[in-house]
């Protein structure tokens, strides 16, 4: 019943795109001014002088079994190695380029150096190239192509298909007036939080949080997510709500689906050549969330059908169908699962980095409390709008510890990165957990949310770093599509919880880490004491 249900929903005639109004040169201007180029079969004027792409330093790779063996249990120096001190030892030891070969895929050129960051990103082209995850494109182009018909998604399509893609989404989900009309709805969700928050600070004397705390900021994402994508309450707040309910096994398939996702995609892919047990688990794990997400997208397409919701109340999803309903399937699904590790991992390391620096927390709280009068006071836009502190908590935290460890683009043009030919079609990563955290900010492992104040104007200024140092949801046309409301719905949050509780931090240091997403790696024992 499921699968003729999607293919029912995916197979619907779409209505005229957005992108087809667009005429060809002013979608060209338009990514020319973007991306800072165009594609071109000219080689640059440094192009003779600089050294041969086959000369880039890296590891070097065996015959036949290349660089695989490096990964290997036991004899491998990468086996188990998260991701950022593995590209830091490769920094120390090659330098701010280097290349990674015999890996199972085409070889991948790594940029540190801040100036060849830019300078890629200023070539991006009309339509920059994002090689997607590998493991997620299979499963829905060829695993899974019968299902979805060629509906597979933002990130899983390149060039017009792409183009058009974004050309419907961008003026629901990127312009800052039309995601602000979902504040609303999103503080009722924070408001969920702070009553189980002062619920769990009475279970201990201390008002210590539980283990298991960072489940449930996952739990606020996906309830957030539900409110604004399809107009619906999920429960996933519900105290009650069985430990199996199924929002929570949507959180847990997420969570392990990026797991394994650090397998397929980031180690090398034997899942090409055999069919490997981690690949068939990954197959059903994406089962189960298709079909979680397409029974949830159903129910909020026909309860359009059924009632005459209002133009200013209509969800994402709503939205999004009455200009294309393919489209608007396929990105409803890829935001309920896509935005729940991300955004609950950003605001746990925002709640942290406040305990862990209370007077940072307390200047935040004299700026929320002007906003917010009272302890059940309504966060608006307005209030938003007035809190320059609260946004600069934001970025400091995604400077320190960023979702995203960096950016995947394939060149479209022949460049010269790092005095080295970069020819036309290679793979390009930029790590920005790297840059960010590097000396190009003052004291950089030190959260000093004010370094992004307009009133900052010392040595701490974040304009005195380079503007391409921090880039936590990339960069240009196909930068994270879903940052505005990732952004939003933490500003949201975040301003309820510090306007109610006094946070605090009686333990060492957390650890930050990841091999696919980065964050909090341990309990988040938050102390919290109601105000």
């Amino acid at each position: 019943m499921f699968v003729v249900k999607l293919r029912r929903f995916i197979s619907t005639n779409a209505v005229k795109r957005t992108a087809e109004a667009v005429s060809a040169s002013k979608r060209d201007d338009y990514y020319k001014n973007l991306g800072g180029a165009t594609e071109s079969n000219e080689k640059p004027l440094d192009w003779d002088g600089a050294m041969p792409y086959e000369s880039i330093p890296g590891p070097k790779p065996l015959p036949v079994i290349g660089n695989l063996w490096r990964f290997l249990p036991y004899i491998g120096e990468y086996y188990n190695v998260p991701l950022v001190p593995l590209y830091k030892s490769l920094k120390e030891r090659y330098g701010d380029i280097l290349i990674l070969r015999g890996l199972g895929r085409k070889p991948m050129v790594v940029l540190f150096d801040v100036n060849d960051i830019e300078k890629n990103f200023r070539n991006e082209g009309s339509f920059p190239l994002r090689r997607g995850m590998e493991s997620f494109t299979h499963y829905r182009t060829v695993t899974k192509k019968d299902l979805f018909q060629g509906a597979t998604g933002v990130l899983t399509v390149q060039g017009e298909e792409w183009f058009k893609f974004r050309s419907t989404v961008n003026p629901i989900l990127m312009q800052p007036r039309a995601v602000q009309q979902y504040v609303g709805s999103m503080d009722k969700v924070a408001s969920e939080l702070v009553d189980n928050i002062r619920f769990f600070s009475t279970q201990n004397e201390k008002g210590e949080m539980p283990g298991d705390f960072e489940n449930e900021l996952y739990k606020w994402a996906l309830e957030s997510i539900g409110v604004v994508a399809l107009d619906k309450h999920l429960g996933c707040l519900n105290l009650n709500a069985p430990k199996d309910s199924e929002p929570q096994r949507l959180i847990s398939n997420v969570n392990e689906m990026f797991r394994i996702m650090y397998k397929l995609d980031v180690l090398p892919p034997i899942w090409k050549f055999i069919e490997t047990p981690t690949w068939k688990k990954y197959v059903s794990i994406l089962d189960s969330i298709t079909e979680t997400t397409m029974k949830y997208t159903e129910e909020s397409l026909n309860k359009t059908i059924e009632e005459d919701i209002p133009e200013h109340k209509l969800s994402v999803l709503q939205r999004l169908a009455k200009q294309n309903k393919k489209i608007a399937i396929t990105m409803v699904m890829d935001m309920l699962m896509a935005g729940i590790d991300t955004t609950g991992k950003t605001l746990g390391a925002a709640l942290y980095f406040l305990a862990r620096n209370p007077d940072k927390q307390e200047r935040l709280r004299e700026e929320v409390f002007k906003n917010l009068p009272n302890k059940d006071s309504t966060v608006t836009k307005e209030a938003l709008n007035q809190s320059p502190y609260l946004k600069a908590v934001i970025k400091e935290t995604t400077r320190i510890a960023p979702i995203a460890i960096g950016n995947v683009r394939t060149s479209v043009k022949d460049m010269v990165l790092g005095g080295y030919q970069i020819p036309k079609g290679t793979e390009i990563i930029t790590l920005n957990i790297i840059t960010a955290n590097s000396e190009e900010f003052k004291d950089h492992e030190k959260f000093i949310p004010e370094r992004w104040l307009r009133s900052t104007v010392d040595e701490y200024s974040h304009k005195k770093a380079h503007p391409f140092a921090y880039l936590p949801f990339g960069f240009g046309p196909r930068s994270c599509i879903g940052k505005r409301f990732a952004n939003l719905e933490v500003e949201v949050a975040l301003s309820k919880v510090i306007r109610n509780f006094e946070l605090s931090w009686p333990h060492e240091d957390m650890v930050f880490s990841g091999k696919f997403l980065y964050g909090i790696d341990g309990p988040l024992k938050l102390n919290v004491k109601p105000l």
